[in-house]
């Protein structure tokens, strides 16, 4: 089965279902309906680099254009990632930003890190970290069931993401 976004579109369409999604980043690039930024400079994010204690300070990026490999739904609690989260093998190079005295971003340095942990899932937040949102949670429930069905059956899941 093959799910495709497009983040100019706004669109995720799978089988004969479209559903309304974003991809709203909060990072010095966005800007809000107020004009400011979408991220707040002492709100230091780091990189997902998949060892725990890394600390790598970066601006999330969108959710990497390409085709990669969708795994089974889990479920969450958090309020910005409840009631699935369903997890991807995308991942992209980011820059990493140097912070200062205080704590927060300073300047982006000539060093990258690779970032994964981009996934889907419904959030009553206007913005992510890279993921992408699906608007209703009916329509994130009915992906999940033709997720889990499809890799049930040992058939293999994937998303192609375009700009």
């Amino acid at each position: 089965m093959i799910i495709k976004y497009s983040h100019t579109v706004g669109i995720l369409g799978v089988l004969d279902k479209t559903m309304e999604a974003s991809c709203v980043v909060r990072n010095e690039l966005g800007i809000g309906k107020d004009e400011r930024p979408l991220h707040i400079p002492e709100q230091v994010i780091y990189a997902m680099t998949g060892n725990r204690y890394d600390k790598i300070p970066y601006m999330p990026r969108p959710f990497p254009c390409g085709i990669w490999q969708v795994f089974m739904p889990q479920e969450r609690k958090s309020k910005f990632l409840a009631p699935y989260y369903i997890p991807t093998n995308a991942k992209q190079y980011c820059d990493v930003w140097e912070l200062d005295a205080e704590g927060g971003y300073k300047q982006v340095t000539f060093d990258k890190v690779l970032d994964h942990g981009y996934g889907l899932h419904f959030s009553e937040s206007r913005t992510t970290l890279g993921c992408i949102k699906i608007h209703t949670k009916d329509d994130l429930v009915t992906l999940v069931g033709l997720i889990r069905a499809t890799i049930l059956q040992n058939q293999v899941v994937t998303i192609e993401v375009t700009e």
